[in-house]
């Protein structure tokens, strides 16, 4: 039994997923600190997860995007914006669309079989 072709919505998981490490790269390259660090070891678990595994890794992406979006929503909302705008704005943006994609493929099967 062959493994059933990606769909779309997995290939822009996995995107935004990278997008994310590389962003948590160059933000631990410019600032320097532990924070950019832990992003950047989580959103690559979520990528391996993602790309070794297509059951429920959407699932954790969905967690991963609104964990995300939480975390740097109050680091902008205490720390305020950085002398880096372009990458702060990426790690908000990113894990939105992030949780929106992992949402969508959720929602898919479900759509599938209503209409049946």
């Amino acid at each position: 039994m062959s493994k059933p072709e990606r769909s779309f919505l997995d290939w822009v998981i996995m995107g935004l997923l990278a997008a994310l490490v590389a962003t948590n790269a160059a933000l631990l390259i410019l600032l320097r600190t532990g924070g950019p660090l832990i992003g950047l070891g989580f959103y690559l678990v979520l990528l391996v997860l993602s790309f070794r595994s297509r059951r429920r890794a959407h699932r954790w992406a969905l967690v991963g995007g609104l964990l995300g979006l939480a975390v740097h929503g109050v680091e902008v909302a205490k720390l305020g914006w950085s002398d880096y705008p372009v990458p702060v704005a990426l790690n908000l943006a990113l894990p939105a669309a992030l949780a929106l994609a992992a949402w969508a493929v959720d929602r898919e099967p479900q759509q599938a079989a209503g209409n049946r």
